[in-house]
């Protein structure tokens, strides 16, 4: 599937919000926009609104796990309207059941993430389960060949760069 310049700007956005994160393995974003290409929400995994970025929390894998919320459910949150008929790019993973299905009750139709790579293989299940999901409700999923960045979409392509330097111009000219 090839991207749009509008898909690649999105998941290079949602590449760019996931880096707020303070999860210290695995930073996550979300963006969701209408299908007039306008950004509804924004989110990114983290602990809930005044609960502490504690290290001792964070740190510990199985708590940090009952505690963050995911940056999928943060978007939605925090979207100033109703998302029925929206986009979700998700970076650098799809969405995992329980997001899934959050999206799916937000009316979602669509969802733009790369595929997994070996380095998130513990997420395979979960995401096998996700297409099962966003299949049977009728969302559209474009899971892509994942790039080192979405920046990059293969050598000298780019992404979010509407110079055409690609990542060399060193600023998002988009």
């Amino acid at each position: 599937m090839r991207l749009s310049h509008w898909d690649r700007r999105f998941l290079g956005l949602a590449e760019y919000i996931a880096g707020w994160s303070k999860d210290p393995s695995t930073k996550v974003g979300c963006v969701i926009t209408d299908s007039r290409h306008r950004i509804i929400s924004v989110g990114f995994n983290g602990l809930p609104a005044g609960v502490k970025d504690k290290p001792e929390r964070l740190n510990d894998r199985e708590q940090k796990l009952l505690m963050v919320q995911h940056a999928e459910v943060n978007a939605l949150n925090f979207a100033s309207r109703d998302t029925s008929g929206c986009i979700a790019y998700t970076w650098p993973l799809p969405p995992c059941t329980q997001c899934a299905g959050a999206l799916i009750q937000a009316g979602i139709e669509r969802v733009v993430a790369p595929e997994l790579t070996g380095t998130h293989d513990r997420w395979e299940r979960h995401i096998e389960l996700t297409k099962k999901m966003f299949a049977e409700a009728g969302v559209q999923v474009d899971l892509l060949p994942r790039p080192s960045s979405p920046r990059e979409e293969g050598p000298g392509q780019p992404i979010i760069h509407g110079c055409g330097a690609g990542s060399n111009c060193g600023k998002r000219c988009g």
